[in-house]
């Protein structure tokens, strides 16, 4: 309705006027001339700027053992360590608790020194052949794994 309102030359003209030219109300005519665009925006409002939240992912990508906690904590945020964790799980930077992998042993170094010095001298075309899994699944094909 703006748009007709003003695509019609109405300008300097009383809204009785453009009522009879476009063919509705005085007061619709009135509203569509009040009105503007608002952006959408559902929910609650965020209680962190996107200051804020530049701020908890830089943090956390220099020292990704620290906890949301020590994050809220230094930076002085004032929101819940749960806030913390939706930001960083916003940014992509999720939790995850690091594989635990056993110690060597001394039986492992001395084989793993046995089998270097036994192998020393083979050429390179030799050692191309060989599969390097150290220690990690590699699955090409589901149900399909080496390691």
């Amino acid at each position: 309705m703006h748009l007709k309102a003003e695509e019609n030359g109405s300008e300097g003209k009383t809204y009785k006027e453009v009522q009879k030219m476009i063919g509705c109300s005085a007061k619709m005519i009135s509203n569509a001339l009040k009105w503007r665009a608002k952006p959408e925006r559902r929910g609650r409002k965020r209680k962190t700027t996107i200051k804020m939240d530049r701020r908890i992912t830089r943090m956390a990508k220099a020292q990704p053992m620290i906890t949301s906690r020590m994050i809220k904590d230094s930076l002085e945020l004032p929101v819940s360590t749960v806030t913390v964790r939706r930001r960083l799980c916003e940014a992509n930077l999720f939790s995850r608790i690091p594989r635990k992998v056993p110690l060597l042993k001394k039986r492992h170094v001395q084989k793993r020194l046995q089998f270097a010095k036994e192998h020393i001298n083979w050429p390179k075309e030799k050692w191309r052949n060989i599969l390097w899994t150290d220690e990690s699944k590699i699955c090409n094909l589901p149900g399909l794994c080496l390691g």
